[in-house]
């Protein structure tokens, strides 16, 4: 098995599935070799940092990050729209970083309840209450929305209607007919997103952070927090901005670097072969204008950190990266077991 490297995981402290401890844990046993929690716009407490500090001297090594949900670059408005920075190698107590996330958390309960508005006109059985329960705090993503869902088997019969409804405009609208495609290739678990909880469903039940830093600000916060900044998952965000776009930015060195490795969950859909295409871009624009090619799991869930590893040909691409920082000679290892 190769020393796979993922730069990009999330835990308890915002939508994944496990504790620090427990996707340390999980990716030590799955021979991973060096693993970054990058939650949404949240740093390890105190407390967390310990625990990983006791970690220390383990095989596997951990990388502080975060994953700051911003909006595009000033020169795309009037367009909105969610990007994902990370942050790689960052200090969990800069102040400014800090203040962000303390505003980030605000704001993301804020989108949850309006979510839940929505959902409730749609149809759906839902509550604030229960959103922040299946959090466990302040910090709601759109998994937790989803499990609040599934809390009502009521729900069940609003999403299918919703589904049938989808499926019948896809006999007579040759993109909704492909989003729809997709969303049966992938499975249930998707249903959520492509029918109501993302910026393009098929129903209006979404709705956006109402505190985003720019493109810009958000890396600002990262460089100023000692770490890089990387363009994540970028098929997430290419409708409102192209890769013309992204090269004018990356020319400018506005970014440190982009994924290259991510999108697994896409794999085995009609979605895999243009996704393969775009990473490929992504790899070129890297290498053209010397660019860190990053990447990781997403992990949130045992099954999808397991999944990413035992497919060599996906993570095998990350072998090295961790080094590739290190030589650029832009971080130090403080907020890493390196």
């Amino acid at each position: 098995m190769v020393p796979t490297e993922t730069l990009h995981t999330h835990t308890t402290l915002s939508d994944g599935k496990l504790s620090h401890r427990e996707m340390f844990e999980l990716a030590q046993s799955l021979g991973v070799a060096v693993i970054a929690f990058t939650d949404h716009d949240a740093v390890p407490s105190p407390a967390i940092m310990a625990e990983l500090e006791a970690q220390r001297e383990r095989t596997l090594k951990w990388i502080v990050g975060i994953e700051i949900t911003a909006d595009l670059p000033k020169e795309l408005k009037p367009n909105t729209c969610a990007m994902h920075i990370i942050g790689l190698f960052v200090d969990p107590t800069n102040e400014a970083l800090v203040e962000h996330c303390r505003q980030a958390q605000k704001a993301r309960v804020k989108r949850m309840e309006e979510i839940v508005s929505k959902l409730q006109k749609l149809g759906f059985k839902i509550t604030a209450e229960d959103c922040l329960e299946m959090s466990g705090g302040e910090s709601v993503g759109r998994p937790h929305i989803v499990q609040a869902i599934n809390k009502y088997p009521e729900n069940n019969l609003v999403m299918e209607k919703i589904r049938l409804e989808m499926a019948d405009e896809a006999t007579r609208d040759p993109a909704i007919q492909e989003q729809y495609s997709q969303m049966m290739q992938k499975g249930e678990h998707s249903y959520p997103y492509t029918l109501f909880l993302s910026q393009d469903a098929f129903k209006d039940g979404y709705a956006e952070h109402d505190y985003m830093p720019d493109m810009d600000e958000a890396v600002k916060h990262i460089r100023d927090a000692g770490g890089v900044a990387i363009l994540a998952h970028y098929f997430t965000v290419k409708q409102k901005m192209s890769l013309e776009a992204l090269e004018r930015v990356v020319s400018e060195k506005r970014l440190d670097g982009v994924e290259v490795v991510y999108g697994l969950r896409e794999y085995g859909t009609t979605g895999e072969a243009e996704m393969s295409k775009e990473r490929q871009a992504l790899r070129d624009m890297a290498k053209k204008y010397g660019l860190l090619a990053l990447g990781g799991s997403d992990a949130h869930t045992v099954d999808d950190l397991e999944k990413f590893v035992m497919n060599d040909w996906f993570s095998g691409e990350t072998v090295g990266f961790t080094g590739k920082i290190l030589a650029n000679g832009r971080v130090g290892k403080e907020f890493s077991s390196l």
